[in-house]
């Protein structure tokens, strides 16, 4: 994580469902019960740099248990991941997860997920040839859904790919 990158901070924060492995004193605010206890197969959401922490930390040197299960997060589920492999180019990643990109990368990090990484990969290159494309035509009005598809990353990479094709048109003509 970079601690100045607001993206990342953000995509930290995200939510993610977890299922407790054991009851936990006083933790029940977490779900909604104030001064109660969080009990056993409780699912509830975390932000991921809460549930990353949780889910390597052991119960004790004896057990391979840890306090909580990860489940899939909706932004990975079957139906999601169906669409990414059917067109990338109709998936609307911001309205799934505004740091789509970014969470993956981390769920696959800590998962050693490489399926997931090709997936993932395989989307980012279909779409930034599209992003290019249309980078490519930023002078002209363009009124597309697939630019407010983008999600963070990618409205950077939109951005800075017209800039740059606006330089290079200005180095040509001088």
């Amino acid at each position: 994580m970079s601690y100045f990158d607001l993206d990342d901070i953000l995509s930290d924060g995200e939510k993610i469902p977890c299922r407790f492995n054991m009851t936990v004193p006083g933790l029940g605010y977490l779900e909604g019960n104030a001064g109660k206890d969080i009990e056993r197969n409780t699912k509830v959401e975390l932000p991921l740099w809460l549930a990353e922490v949780l889910a390597i930390c052991e119960l004790s040197e004896e057990s391979q248990s840890s306090f909580i299960d990860l489940s899939q997060p909706e932004f990975l589920n079957q139906k999601v991941i169906n669409a990414i492999k059917a067109n990338p180019l109709s998936v609307d990643l911001h309205s799934i997860l505004s740091n789509y990109y970014r969470l993956s990368e981390k769920w696959a990090a800590m998962f050693s997920d490489s399926e997931l990484i090709e997936i993932v990969s395989t989307m980012l290159k279909e779409r930034a040839f599209e992003i290019n494309n249309y980078a490519c035509n930023a002078n002209k009005q363009t009124n597309s859904n697939f630019l407010y598809s983008l999600d963070e990353f990618e409205k950077k990479l939109y951005k800075t790919t017209a800039v740059s094709n606006k330089q290079m048109r200005n180095w040509l003509k001088s």
